[in-house]
C-alpha cells in the first residue's frame, strides 16, 4: 500500500502549488468542487481539525482535497499495520511514517510557509474583490491548513500505535516548536474527534463474552525507556496501587495486558484520573538515591509507559483547568472515591 502523501507533495512542489494559481477563477474551483466525493473513515479517529471555514471557493477546493488526503492517508495506514505480519513490522511502520513520512512533510511545509511568508495572521476574512493581498491570504489559509492536517496525522498515529512507538512520545506543542518555531496556539485547532456511527466488524457481532482474569503485576513489566522512573522508586504504596489498578480494569479502561483501550473519550477519563492519583498522594515525591524531586511529568511518562497511552495533551489541559476537572471528576463516583494517602 502507499505510505505517501502524494497529493501534498503536489501541493508543495507540483501542478497543485496555490501560489501558481492567482489567475484560476473562482468559478473554475467552484466547477473543480463538483467533481470531488468527501472520504469517509472506515474506523474511529481520535482526532479531527477544527480549522476557521473557508470563505471562497480556492479555499473550499483546497480544504476539501487537504482533507480527503488525510482520511485517505490515514485509512491506508490502519490497513498497513492489519495486514503487518508481526509485531517487528508493525513498529517499523510506525516508526519510519513518523520520522521520515511525517517528518519530511512538516519541514517541507514549514519551509514553503516561511519562504512565501504564510504565517497564520495573514488569515483575515476573503475579500469581496479578488485582490493581490486576498490571493496571499487564500495561499496562507491553504498552507496553513495543510500544516495543521499534518499534525493531525502525526498525532493520529502516534496515539493510536503508541505500543509501537520507539521513542518518547512528541506533544502538539512541541511539534510546532520544532518543525515551525512557533507557540502552539492557546486553543488547539485539533480537537476530539466526533463519534462516528460505523458498522461493526462481523467477528465483533457475532463473538460471544469471554470472562477475561486480570493478574496483579507490582513491578514493571514493559520494555525498559529512557526517562521512565521504575515502578519500585515511583510508587509509595503498592497494595493501593494493585487495588486501583483492579478498578481501572473493571472500568474498561485498560485490558488484561495492561494496554489503555482508547476508546471513544476515554483519553480525557485517563488524564483526570492521573491527576487524581497525584492530587491524593499515590506516588512518591523523591526519588532515591539520587534524591531527585518527581514532577507531575514524571508521573505521567511513568503510567503512560505502563497503559501504552499518550495523555500528554489532555494531562495539561486539566491541569490548566482545575475547576473543570473536580466537575469531571466528581462525575466520576469511583474516580471521586479512590482512597487517599
Amino acid at each position: 500500500m502507499n505510505n505517501e502523501l502524494n497529493l501534498y507533495h503536489k501541493i508543495l512542489f507540483l501542478e497543485l502549488r496555490p501560489w501558481t494559481k492567482r489567475e484560476v477563477a473562482e468559478t473554475k474551483y467552484k466547477e473543480l468542487m463538483q467533481g470531488i466525493s468527501k472520504e469517509h473513515f472506515t474506523f474511529q479517529p481520535l482526532y479531527e481539525v477544527d480549522f476557521p471555514k473557508p470563505l471562497t471557493a480556492k479555499r473550499k477546493y483546497y480544504f476539501s482535497i487537504i482533507e480527503n488526503e488525510a482520511t485517505s492517508y490515514l485509512n491506508n495506514f490502519q490497513q498497513i499495520i492489519v495486514g503487518a505480519l508481526n509485531e517487528k513490522e508493525k513498529q517499523y511502520w510506525v516508526h519510519t511514517t513518523l520520522t521520515k513520512v511525517l517528518s519530511q512533510k512538516l519541514k517541507e511545509v514549514s519551509k514553503v510557509i516561511d519562504d512565501n511568508q504564510y504565517f497564520f495572521q495573514q488569515l483575515s476574512a476573503a475579500s469581496k474583490t479578488s485582490t493581490p493581498e486576498s490571493k496571499i491570504q487564500d495561499e496562507a489559509y491553504i498552507l496553513q491548513y495543510l500544516k495543521y492536517q499534518l499534525i493531525r496525522i502525526y498525532l493520529e498515529i502516534q496515539e493510536t500505535f503508541s505500543s509501537y512507538l520507539k521513542e518518547e512520545a512528541i506533544s502538539e506543542e512541541e511539534l510546532h516548536q520544532h518543525y515551525f518555531s512557533e507557540q502552539a496556539p492557546s486553543k488547539s485547532f485539533i480537537i476530539e474527534a466526533v463519534k462516528l456511527n460505523l458498522p461493526l466488524p462481523a467477528s465483533q457481532v457475532t463473538a460471544k463474552p469471554q470472562t477475561v482474569q486480570f493478574t496483579v503485576k507490582a513491578f514493571d513489566f514493559r520494555t525498559e525507556k529512557k526517562g521512565i522512573i521504575s515502578y519500585e522508586a515511583i510508587i509509595k504504596d503498592s497494595g493501593r496501587f494493585s487495588r486501583f489498578e483492579e478498578e481501572l480494569f473493571s472500568h474498561e479502561l485498560i485490558d488484561e495486558n495492561y494496554n489503555f483501550k482508547n476508546q471513544h473519550g476515554q483519553i480525557q477519563e485517563l488524564a483526570a484520573i492521573f491527576q487524581t492519583l497525584i492530587k491524593k498522594g499515590y506516588f512518591n515525591k523523591r526519588q532515591f538515591p539520587k534524591n531527585r524531586e518527581i514532577k507531575p511529568v514524571d508521573i505521567r511518562k511513568f503510567l503512560d509507559h505502563r497503559y501504552n497511552s499518550n495523555t500528554d495533551k489532555q494531562f495539561r489541559t486539566w491541569a490548566n483547568k482545575p475547576d473543570e476537572l473536580a466537575d469531571f471528576v466528581s462525575s466520576k463516583y469511583w474516580i471521586d472515591k479512590l482512597p487517599t494517602s
